[in-house]
């Protein structure tokens, strides 16, 4: 008998995920129009929106925030014990005593040469709070932040958006990672950069995510310049 073929797993299924992103489509979309945002649902938080005086808040999810830094500056320091001895069992102890303290120095230096590598370290976590004119890190500390003070972003991969800004504090570089990380970018994009290469080529979108929500019938409406439009079955077989 004949080995039965593995039967193919199929597409992906519609998670919560694919549709945070569309509801991002749906708002980019309004937002890009010029459309009335005043009626879109409205999310309550446990502190006041204080950006705008018309400000709401449209959208909440779970972060980690993250610090390009090194956890060490390469110094290191290993305290090994000294043992005397003589003839051939003291000897053995010393000598096993040598080959200890050597082993534990080269790992505390390769430890400590590792740690001072920089890095993105999780500084905070908590919820993101989200509306057309910024948004709020609940840790439960609130960390605000309007778009004016954001001066460069890009998603450099799902879910994660890099940001650079000035803080109360000077620059800062940051990376932040959640489900709305697409939501925070397009609506920074929109207001303060609409040249944005990202947001003019629809790259902020993950690869291949249209034709995921094509398939599953969730395909937002292609906006020009901001959501590209999936190729015509025309199209393809002229590609082909």
């Amino acid at each position: 008998m004949g080995r039965k073929k593995p039967e193919s797993a199929g597409p992906p299924p519609w998670t919560q995920r694919d549709e945070v992103l569309r509801y991002t489509c749906c708002l980019a979309a309004m937002m890009a129009g010029g459309h009335d945002l005043s009626q879109t649902p409205e999310v309550l938080a446990p502190f006041p929106a204080v950006n705008a005086d018309d400000e709401r808040l449209w959208a909440v999810g779970q972060f980690v925030l993250s610090d390009f830094r090194a956890l060490g500056n390469g110094s290191w320091q290993v305290s090994t014990p000294m043992v005397f001895g003589t003839g051939a069992v003291g000897l053995g102890l010393v000598a096993g005593s040598l080959i200890g303290g050597a082993v534990a120095k080269s790992r505390a230096r390769t430890a400590a040469q590792a740690a001072a590598v920089p890095r993105w370290v999780p500084i905070d976590q908590g919820s993101v709070f989200a509306s057309r004119y910024g948004f709020y890190m609940y840790t439960p500390q609130v960390l605000r932040w309007h778009w004016s003070a954001i001066t460069a972003a890009s998603i450099v991969a799902p879910a994660t958006l890099h940001f650079a800004g000035e803080s109360v504090d000077g620059p800062i570089s940051r990376l932040l990672q959640s489900d709305y990380a697409e939501l925070l970018f397009v609506t920074w994009a929109l207001e303060q950069h609409p040249q944005h290469p990202q947001l003019v080529t629809g790259g902020w979108l993950p690869q291949g995510w249209l034709q995921h929500a094509d398939f599953h019938g969730r395909q937002p409406e292609a906006v020009p310049g901001l959501l590209p439009a999936l190729p015509s079955a025309e199209d393809s077989a002229v590609m082909d």
